[in-house]
């Protein structure tokens, strides 16, 4: 059993050392370097593993070295970001080795080399120079006055932020571009309803909140000029009414036999039966009792229907999303006559409740706008970012 768990242990080594190999082989020098961290941590002796994390190490910096210096050389300071995130990738890998060391190799009688590269002056450099770029594109961009230029110039601030706490005066110019590239948006709400709307249930319809106003590129305004609305949305109401109340009833009825009092058993001659010990003998008498259950559904309807529709500067409509709501009352009694006990458990368990008297027409009305609401600020959450974020 001892010999098969060897067996066993070195199979999967080097099954392992083949996985790595092969992604060196493909080029793919970090999840070489992975696999060989993971089992040396476990052997730091395993020669094989050194020798390859050696060489992948040593090919994967020279690569992002060699980049650093092509890139420097073009002089371009949109480079700078770039050159940044590759020594970040350099200081990640060195990193991960570093814990190993000293690795030696016992065959070669010497320690595994690995040249590391100063990256915290390299970092240092790389994020004041991409800084001062981001900082001074956005400067640029902003003074276009264009809006989707401002949010270049937003998102270049924000990777400062991400950099330094404080830099000049990003803050401001964060501030200002935010601004600059903000969509201004206006709800309006139409009654098209041709409904003659009592006050109450008029000013519970103008009322309504579109619940999603603001998000990365836009922000609802209160009052806002003509020529600066960006987008509109507009709640149409078409239809807007409360039914007539409706009544529904069923009746069924139930029967079951039971027992009425007795009678004699006569034999063919007319003689009373008796047992054996004298005593005439009796049989039930049975009979059929009934009872009558009548179930009432009270019910009363409002509906509210209407869309959503998103319109561009130009008045375009650019997506109508139809919205339906409705308020609804609903009741249920059962009442029962005749003999209680001919009833079923299932029609017993109907039984209670009582008439309640129906809603007026506003305040249903009002609840089926409460509910349509809920779905008009669904759908807003749905669309608004696909559609005021342009």
């Amino acid at each position: 059993m001892k010999k098969f768990y060897l067996f066993l242990v070195a199979a999967i080594l080097i099954s392992s050392c083949k996985v790595a190999e092969k992604e060196f082989r493909k080029g793919n020098y970090d999840e070489a370097i992975d696999i060989c961290v993971k089992r040396l941590i476990k052997n730091p002796d395993n020669e094989e593993y050194i020798l390859l994390l050696e060489e992948a190490f040593k090919r994967a910096n020279g690569e992002e070295v060699a980049t650093i210096k092509s890139l420097n050389t073009e002089g371009r300071p949109d480079r700078w970001e770039e050159i940044y995130m590759i020594y970040q990738s350099i200081s990640r890998r060195q990193h991960k080795i570093e814990p190993l060391m000293p690795l030696y190799l016992g065959n070669l009688e010497r320690d595994a080399v690995f040249d590391f590269v100063n990256v915290v002056d390299g970092i240092a450099t790389a994020k004041k120079n991409a800084a001062a770029y981001w900082y001074a594109d956005a400067k640029q961009k902003l003074a276009t006055g264009d809006k989707y230029q401002a949010r270049d110039a937003y998102n270049n601030l924000v990777k400062i932020k991400s950099f330094y706490a404080t830099y000049q005066d990003t803050d401001k110019m964060l501030a200002a571009a935010k601004s600059l590239g903000t969509n201004e948006v206006v709800f309006v709400i139409n009654d098209k309803s041709d409904k003659s709307l009592s006050s109450y249930v008029r000013e519970k319809l103008y009322a309504l909140e579109p619940g999603c106003t603001s998000g990365t590129w836009y922000q609802f305004m209160d009052h806002v000029q003509n020529d600066s609305i960006d987008y509109t949305v507009q709640l149409n109401v078409y239809f807007l009414e409360a039914y007539p109340e409706k009544v529904s009833t069923n009746r069924y009825e139930e029967t079951k036999q039971v027992e009425d009092g007795f009678t004699y058993v006569y034999d063919d001659q007319g003689n009373m039966v008796k047992d054996s010990l004298g005593n005439a003998i009796k049989v039930p008498v049975y009979k059929t009792i009934t009872a009558t259950v009548t179930e009432t559904w009270q019910e009363k309807v409002a509906t509210v229907k209407g869309e959503v529709t998103y319109l561009d500067k130009n008045r375009k409509i650019m997506r109508s999303i139809p919205v339906q709501a409705d308020g609804i009352f609903q009741n249920y009694y059962a009442v029962a006559t005749g003999y209680y006990e001919a009833l079923t458990q299932q029609s017993k368990a109907k039984l209670g409740g009582k008439p309640l008297p129906f809603p007026a027409d506003d305040a249903l009305t009002i609840d089926a706008l409460e509910s349509f609401e809920r779905l008009m600020q669904n759908v807003m959450a749905d669309y608004n970012d696909e559609y005021l974020n342009q």
